[in-house]
């Protein structure tokens, strides 16, 4: 599987067959800019989206996100179970979280997270392959010492961080940096990439430290 970030916390994942793209209305609200990307499948995590219907035209985006090899796009915005040109996608009841599934690979998206969000809920999520969560803490996000239980609880082995301050970002003025994030934690194992290309499983890399990857 092929992971790139487009902007904020807007990730295009791509499968063997299938391409799905998270929450891409969120981007303009940040301040930064969404570039017209082709999908497949796109993923809305917000609470107040659930059950609407044709959301990338009510948000205005319908001529940025465009259909890549399916005639319209699929557009998933409440619970249940998904299964899409070999993709499983899941969201439980009551619950941000997306769990994305491609044969033995597993990625868990964390979408738009608040003060509020119950952290038990990321628990009993199986073997994690890739975390995707918003680390911006602030007014926007879970606060740092959720985050940690969140990691205790899902351990992944690579967290692609998203949702902090950078270039362009025009949210509130407390919302953290990269390097608030790195120092706060005390994370080593960091690099910088544009995409990642996922293949090994987290059982067959036991005892190598979590990889924080900044794409």
């Amino acid at each position: 599987m092929k992971i790139k970030k487009h902007s904020w916390t807007t990730f295009l994942i791509t499968g063997d067959n299938t391409s799905l793209l998270t929450d891409p209305q969120e981007v303009n609200k940040s301040g930064l800019s969404l570039s017209k990307v082709k999908t497949d499948v796109v993923l809305f995590s917000e609470t107040r989206l659930i059950f609407k219907d044709n959301i990338l035209k009510s948000e205005g985006i319908e001529k940025k996100v465009v259909a890549d090899k399916r005639e319209k796009i699929m557009e998933i915005c409440s619970p249940g179970e998904f299964e899409i040109g070999g993709l499983m996608i899941r969201r439980e009841i009551g619950s941000n979280i997306y769990i994305i599934d491609e044969q033995n690979l597993r990625i868990v998206y964390l979408g738009v997270l608040d003060q509020e969000f119950n952290v038990d809920s990321t628990k009993d999520l199986g073997d994690v392959d890739v975390l995707i969560v918003p680390i911006g803490d602030g007014n926007q996000f879970i606060c740092y010492d959720k985050l940690e239980k969140v990691f205790s609880n899902i351990d992944p082995q690579i967290l692609l961080p998203c949702g902090y301050k950078e270039k362009g970002v025009k949210l509130d003025k407390e919302i953290k940096t990269k390097e608030d994030f790195i120092k706060h934690f005390g994370f080593t194992n960091i690099s910088d990439e544009n995409y990642l290309n996922i293949k090994s499983k987290k059982s067959e890399r036991e005892g190598v430290p979590m990889e924080v990857i900044f794409l």
